[in-house]
């Protein structure tokens, strides 16, 4: 049994099933976009509660994608206990070793992945303007003491398919615009940061991430969209990426020269 799971026409199988599930899911996120929004926002086992009674086939979607990366975790674990740790005694050598480590990895963020679909706490899309903010977890606070934006206003006020069209490197400069964000633990001030987009403020386990700058359309302040997590898996997934990422890079140059 252990040998049928392992095996790599079992892994190419189950690929196959994934990238249609995967292409699947682009034609059903237009189909539900605001279902797949909804997603977005919230842990996606609360997500999957609702959607399973309210819009069942997006729901069914998602639980066939979780059974087929299910199938490639058991697969590559499997391959990993038998094949790859077999290969790398007998063989002793290095690239095998790496090759390894890389399956290990590899079941490692799987696992992450799966406990952060279900572990944690998420709010998402929060609008903030300075002097705005809200508790989060009963500990924390989060404050917008400023925002600003140094680009065309105007490209804000676009519907999002006239926007992308001007979100160039011309037109938007990242590192100019930013929320001046104060995180609170118990009333004690414990991070105080300028978040621009993809880099969030973090705090332990605490993450603060700016989404997009919007505009009031009442007195044309400009603010921010927010993202609040609060889950302590994502330190360990992304050190585990990395460290794969890195494994990565030292497997391909010794395969190359094989």
């Amino acid at each position: 049994m252990i040998q049928k799971l392992s095996s790599l026409k079992l892994t190419f199988y189950n690929l196959i099933l994934m990238v249609f599930l995967l292409g699947t899911g682009v034609v059903l996120s237009r189909v539900y976009p605001q279902v797949f929004d909804a997603m977005n926002k919230i842990l996606v086992i609360e997500w999957l509660k609702t959607a399973w009674s309210e819009t069942p086939v997006p729901a069914l979607w998602f639980v066939l994608l979780c059974l087929s990366a299910g199938l490639l975790f058991v697969n590559a674990l499997c391959c990993t206990l038998t094949r790859q740790i077999q290969t790398a005694v007998r063989s002793g050598r290095i690239e095998k070793w790496l090759f390894f480590v890389l399956h290990c990895l590899f079941i490692m963020v799987l696992v992450c992945h799966g406990l952060i679909l279900v572990k944690g706490h998420k709010q998402s899309h929060l609008s903030f303007f300075p002097g705005d903010g809200i508790g989060f977890k009963d500990r924390y606070r989060i404050e917008v003491s400023d925002v600003v934006f140094t680009d065309d206003v105007q490209i804000l006020k676009m519907k999002k398919k006239e926007q992308r069209a001007f979100m160039t490197r011309e037109n938007i400069h990242p590192k100019k615009n930013f929320a001046q964000v104060s995180l609170y633990e118990d009333t004690r001030l414990v991070e105080n940061k300028r978040v621009i987009m993809l880099s969030p403020l973090r705090y332990g386990s605490v993450q603060v991430t700016v989404t997009r700058f919007v505009v009031d359309p009442k007195d044309g302040r400009i603010g921010v969209k927010m993202t609040i997590t609060d889950n302590p898996l994502n330190m360990l997934f992304f050190v585990i990426y990395g460290l794969m990422i890195l494994c990565l890079g030292l497997y391909i140059p010794l395969i190359a020269e094989s």
